[in-house]
C-alpha cells in the first residue's frame, strides 16, 4: 500500500492557500513554485517546498455544499503543471 506523507522544510509549510498572501502576476494570473530551493523572497509566498526526489503533488479542494463548483461538471480543469528547469 503507498503512504503519502508530508516531506520536512524549514518552513514548516505543507500547503498553499486563498489565506496566504500570494503574490499575484500583472495579468492576474498567480504561479506557484513546487521546488526543493527556494525561488528566493521576492517569490517564497508561492512556493509549496517540495523535496529534492520524486514526490506525489496534490490537490485538495472546497465548497460550500449547496454552490456550483465548475470542477465537477469539467467546465474548469487544474492547469497543468510545467516543469521550467
Amino acid at each position: 500500500m503507498q503512504q503519502y506523507f508530508c516531506a520536512y522544510h524549514p518552513l514548516n509549510r505543507y500547503c498553499v492557500s486563498a489565506r496566504d498572501k500570494l503574490k499575484t502576476d500583472a495579468d492576474g494570473s498567480t504561479e506557484f513554485y513546487i521546488q526543493a530551493d527556494s525561488p528566493g523572497k521576492d517569490r517564497q509566498s508561492n512556493w509549496p517546498p517540495a523535496p529534492k526526489d520524486e514526490f506525489v503533488l496534490m490537490t485538495r479542494m472546497y465548497w460550500r455544499k449547496h454552490e456550483y463548483f465548475p470542477i465537477l461538471d469539467g467546465s474548469w480543469k487544474i492547469p497543468a503543471v510545467k516543469k521550467v528547469n
